[in-house]
This record gives structure tokens, C-alpha cells and sequence, in this order.
């Protein structure tokens, strides 16, 4: 009989994909035959092709085989208004194209990740809610995983626990994702007494990784709709991003800044050519030139010497920076063994498949 894990979440970006990735690398290390399930995949927009990039992601990389998308991923539903897109007369259909799909793919595996919805909310005013497409299923289990850094996690665990309750399906376990380094003490204070108590497993405990969750310079670029002024260091939009620095202040005080930190975007005006010299002497990964206003030679040149993009942005630095914090990193093909090593490091495989 086929082994089922549906990962799912209360909160948005809490790393579902790069989990699912992480499990069935393992799971294939192992010799298991593993497929990937995402019952809704969520394209970028209404008007472009219907795949989810995730599941193409994965398509292409660590789950080749010839079925097609539609079985993958049988339902397609884009982000962008997409409460006026989806049809609730249309929610059986729905349901039974993911039932189809589950069950070609339960005859031909031996286990089967399932990436929920960005949330437990999501769909369920139409009735393609996880819990809902979990029951549809046949599966009474559902694994959780939390990102929250802070005491709140157990108010969000136990409103979980409540709600799964509630709707008649099991709590099988919680994911600890992307924990900030100093709170991973703090859970397992709160272990045996906050959380195991009350029959919540922990199924893995993972501290977040930078390499993981940092952006690349191209897709800052993509975001702010930047124009790259030096394409001799075009090599350089695939370095990732670990922070950002706007820098309006003297040279000294940018330089105390510049020191503290690694892999930096720094945003500054284009006729701040003191602050740009000064941060391409330092550990950044590109320079965002604001209110379009070309930089001095003398700072695309050194640029170019150290290969270090420079971003015009079309917006002024308020702008520019908020268009940057929506970003949500894609997954990039050297990142797989980074998962693989931290899911076999941190899970209990035990209690994710008891």
C-alpha cells in the first residue's frame, strides 16, 4: 500500500516545496520509489502557461517520468484573483481529477509527497481546502510545518491541532522550518511539555538557511524592473543575496555597516558615487542605483573589475525596497544537495512514516 505525506501550513513561504524535495531525495537514496503530488499547482498568472513552476522545477530535476503534468498536478488555479477564477460549481470536477491522478500515481509508487495549498485557508470557500482534498483522498493525516520563530508557534500549533480536530483528521507531526539559530534552544524547552505532551511529534527541527532563502541578484532585477548597466559582470546576477543595506549616510557610517554583513545588495543613489565605491570595496553582491540616475565611469569600472552588477532602478529607494521584500526566491538546481543533507540530518523518518 502506498505511503502518503501531505505537507501543509497556516502560513505562506514556509519551504513545502524544498521539503518535498528533501524527502524524496532521501526516500530515493533509499532505493523507494517516490513521487511528487501537488493537487493544486498555482502558475504565475492568469494569462501565462498553467504550470506551476515548482512542479516543473521538479519535473526537470529530481522527478522525471513520462506521465504527464495533469497527473502531477491536476488542478491548476492562478494566484491573481483568483477568487473570481475559480468556478464552485465546479469543485466535484476538481475533486475527482485529483482523485484520478492520486490514485495512477498510488499504483505505480510506493510513496507520495504531497505539497498542499500556501495555506490551510486557501480554497476553502470553494471546498478545495487541504483538509478537504486530504479527506477526499482517503488520508486522515496531514504533517505541519511551522516557521515561526517565537513563543507564538505553539498558539499556531495548537490552533492546528483544534482545527484538524475539529474537521475529523489527524495531527500526524510538526516541521520546524527555517527556525531563527537562536530560538531552536527555546523549542526544545518547550518539547516535552508544550508540545509532545499533548501528542504533537516533532518530526524534524531545522535552523533557516541562508543559502536557501536568499534571493539571486536577476531576480532582484526581475522584481525592481532594473535595467543591468555593466554587462561585463553579467556572471554576476546568479550570486545570492543574503541582506539588504540602503545607504543614504556618510562614508564612515556605511562603511561600519558594509563590514557587518556579507553578501549584500546595496541601495544608494546613482550620483552617491563615495557610498559605490566604497561598497563594491566590500563583501556586495550588486549595487541598486535609484531614481535612474546614471553612476560615475569610475564606479562601472571598478564594478567591472570585481564583476559586481549594477542595478538601475526606475523607482525611487522606498519603492525599490519594498518591490525587493516581495520576492520569493526560486529554487536553483545547486541547492538540492543542501536539502537532501539537511532533511537527512534533522528528520525522524520513524514518525514521518509510522
Amino acid at each position: 500500500m502506498v505511503k502518503a505525506v501531505y505537507l501543509c501550513s497556516i502560513q505562506e513561504r514556509v519551504g513545502k516545496t524544498l521539503l518535498s524535495i528533501g524527502i524524496m531525495l532521501n526516500l530515493q537514496e533509499q532505493g523507494k520509489k517516490v513521487a511528487y503530488f501537488k493537487p493544486i499547482g498555482t502558475p504565475k498568472s492568469a494569462f501565462s502557461s498553467k504550470a506551476d513552476p515548482d512542479v516543473g522545477f521538479i519535473q526537470n530535476t529530481i522527478f522525471k517520468t513520462d506521465l504527464p503534468y495533469d497527473i502531477i498536478s491536476p488542478v491548476s488555479i492562478p494566484d491573481c484573483y483568483y477568487i473570481d477564477l475559480i468556478d464552485p460549481s465546479k469543485k466535484e470536477d476538481y475533486l475527482i481529477s485529483i482523485k484520478q491522478a492520486f490514485e495512477k500515481l498510488s499504483n505505480e509508487y510506493d510513496y507520495i509527497i504531497i505539497e498542499g495549498a500556501q495555506t490551510i485557508r486557501k480554497y476553502i470557500r470553494v471546498g478545495l481546502d487541504d483538509v478537504t482534498i486530504a479527506k477526499s483522498l482517503g488520508l486522515n493525516e496531514l504533517v505541519y510545518i511551522q516557521t515561526e520563530s517565537s513563543d507564538k508557534c505553539i498558539d499556531n500549533l495548537f490552533f492546528t491541532k483544534n482545527y484538524f480536530e475539529f474537521r475529523e483528521v489527524k495531527f500526524k507531526g510538526v516541521i520546524f522550518n527555517k527556525i531563527d539559530n537562536e530560538y531552536l534552544a527555546r523549542i526544545e524547552e518547550l518539547r516535552e511539555k508544550h508540545i509532545e505532551r499533548y501528542g504533537i511529534p516533532i518530526i524534524a527541527l531545522v535552523k533557516k538557511s541562508l543559502e536557501l532563502i536568499s534571493p539571486r541578484v536577476s531576480e532582484l532585477q526581475w522584481a525592481i524592473g532594473g535595467e543591468l548597466l555593466n554587462e561585463a559582470a553579467i556572471e554576476g546576477l546568479d550570486q545570492v543575496v543574503e541582506t539588504y543595506i540602503i545607504a543614504a549616510m556618510n562614508e564612515q557610517a556605511a562603511l561600519k555597516y558594509l563590514r557587518s554583513v556579507k553578501k549584500a545588495a546595496v541601495i544608494t543613489g546613482g550620483d552617491r558615487t563615495d557610498i559605490a565605491l566604497v561598497a563594491l570595496n566590500e563583501d556586495v553582491s550588486t549595487l541598486i542605483l535609484t531614481g535612474f540616475i546614471q553612476p560615475d565611469a569610475a564606479v562601472i569600472n571598478a564594478a567591472n573589475k570585481k564583476k559586481i552588477p549594477i542595478i538601475l532602478s526606475p523607482s525611487d529607494t522606498y519603492t525599490t525596497m519594498r518591490n525587493m521584500e516581495r520576492v520569493i526566491p526560486s529554487i536553483q538546481t545547486n541547492e538540492i544537495n543542501v536539502v537532501k543533507d539537511l532533511v537527512k540530518k534533522h528528520f525522524n523518518f520513524d514518525i514521518l512514516f509510522k
